[in-house]
């Protein structure tokens, strides 16, 4: 059995590569630790998927039971702390991330109104491109460094929400081309 592991890029400028270790299982807990993988992060990179916005690692001797936990590692070679331990799943949707939210059209927070898309007199409006930045890179006109993109339905809900990074503030960004927009929101994400 080979298991796929995913996981969402580190935003710090520095971020190198991600160090990945397993153990096997000991009665429902981790046993000893040993060194996996190291993953270069490359956004261009062979480990990194850019329709999901995640790096993964297909560790092709695992199994459900083992154990595994990871860590990012700086171009000066400082690691961060180790994530909690955690065991594959055979579900096929991400698991949730330390320190993420899964921000859609339901999310409130600090503002009067929700991030569905309608026009001026309510009307719920379908294909309108949404898409997430850190305000930082909103700011500063990089569009490339979307944090992701979806489109409304027919109630102008999100087809998908986008996953991101507690702590920051996001702008998002609708478009329908020749209809609607550009608008755009900002959203504190605590």
């Amino acid at each position: 059995m080979s298991i796929t592991l995913t996981w969402l890029p580190n935003t710090e400028p520095d971020v190198a590569s991600y160090d990945i270790q397993r153990a096997p299982d000991a009665s429902g807990q981790p046993g000893t630790f040993a060194d996996l993988v190291n993953i270069v992060h490359d956004l261009l990179g062979p480990n990194y998927n850019p329709s999901s916005n995640r790096f993964f690692y297909v560790d092709t001797t695992g199994s459900l039971s083992h154990w595994y936990r990871m860590r990012a590692v700086d171009t000066n070679d400082n690691a961060s702390g180790y994530s909690n331990p955690f065991q594959p799943s055979e579900s096929t949707t991400p698991p949730p991330f330390p320190n993420t939210v899964p921000l859609d059209e339901t999310y409130e927070y600090q503002t009067n109104s929700n991030l569905r898309y309608i026009d001026e007199h309510g009307k719920p409006i379908a294909d309108v491109q949404v898409r997430v930045y850190k305000k930082i890179d909103f700011d500063l006109n990089n569009f490339a460094a979307a944090v992701g993109v979806t489109t409304t339905d027919t109630t102008g809900a999100w087809n998908n929400p986008i996953i991101v990074e507690a702590g920051f503030t996001y702008v998002v960004h609708y478009f329908k081309p020749g209809e609607y927009g550009p608008d755009h929101q900002q959203v504190i994400v605590p």
